[in-house]
């Protein structure tokens, strides 16, 4: 069965298996999983899918050493020293511009995210033009459509070998469509962060392990959610690179770290 946890699900092994040291040997699945259930950070309540659909604001508590958290349109960060507010919204966060050397970086292919590989750039063609917005709504559905297979959960696949291999979590889902875009000359970063969820694990209203992309519109980074379907204020980015998979053991040791202590929803003023 195919469901919209599933990548989500698979997608946390992958974290947890690809987070641990350099010539470790690779996690078995009863492993994974007790470690999954050490990285999910419990929801103080159920949050909605119309809340999330809004704007929520979030205290954050990172015992032990600080955290610096992004920045970006859709995360504002306020730091009061005992606690983070992060406010995820649509517009509400103030990331400079980038510069013209982080632009580049960020269409510039690497060993995981093969934006000049003939078989990516195909793929990417799934796009038919317009909007940046509009182009990767396509290549989302497109992604979607393309990863519906089995995987190995304890690896970080590159763009190409989930072309070749259909199968994915959030990872492969995430460093696809980047690769696509990026073909198509839209600068793109790859966000690690935590996702909420009702159920997961059998926990209920838990937030896990997630990876999503973020692309450049001209004007901010506007962000894309390929294994769930869409991006929504149930989102928290820890941290944002370019697809290599370098620093996902802080991120990972930053999640494990993690305790939601309030949450709420925002109502905007339209008055």
């Amino acid at each position: 069965m195919r469901s919209s946890l599933r990548p989500t699900l698979l997608c946390c092994a992958v974290l947890v298996a690809c987070g641990a040291r350099a010539g470790e040997p690779k996690p078995g699945n009863e492993e994974i999983e007790r470690s999954l259930r050490k990285l999910l950070v419990t929801s103080p309540y159920r949050i909605s899918d119309a809340a999330r659909a809004g704007t929520i604001r979030f205290r954050v508590q990172m015992p032990g050493a600080p955290w610096a958290w992004p920045e970006t349109h859709e995360q504002h960060v306020r730091d009061d020293g005992a606690t983070t507010e992060l406010t995820i919204c649509g517009d509400c966060g103030t990331e400079a511009r980038p510069s013209a050397a982080e632009l580049r970086r960020y269409l510039e292919p690497n060993a995981w995210v093969q934006s000049r590989d003939r078989r990516v750039i195909a793929f990417a063609r799934a796009a038919t033009g317009g909007t940046v917005d509009s182009q990767m709504n396509q290549l989302v559905l497109a992604v979607r459509r393309k990863l519906t297979g089995a995987i190995d959960f304890r690896e970080y696949r590159s763009a190409t070998e989930a072309l070749l291999s259909r199968g994915g979590d959030c990872t492969e889902f995430a460093i696809l469509l980047a690769a696509a875009a990026r073909a198509r000359h839209i600068p793109t970063r790859v966000v690690v962060g935590v996702s909420y969820a009702s159920h997961f694990l059998g926990e209920r209203h838990a937030f896990s392990p997630h990876m999503w992309v973020q692309a450049w519109d001209g004007q901010h980074w506007k962000s894309y959610d390929a294994a769930l379907g869409r991006f929504d204020a149930g989102h928290i980015a820890i941290s944002i690179g370019d697809g290599t998979p370098g620093g996902l053991r802080g991120g990972m040791q930053a999640i494990a770290r993690m305790h939601i202590v309030d949450a709420a929803g925002v109502v905007e003023d339209t008055g």
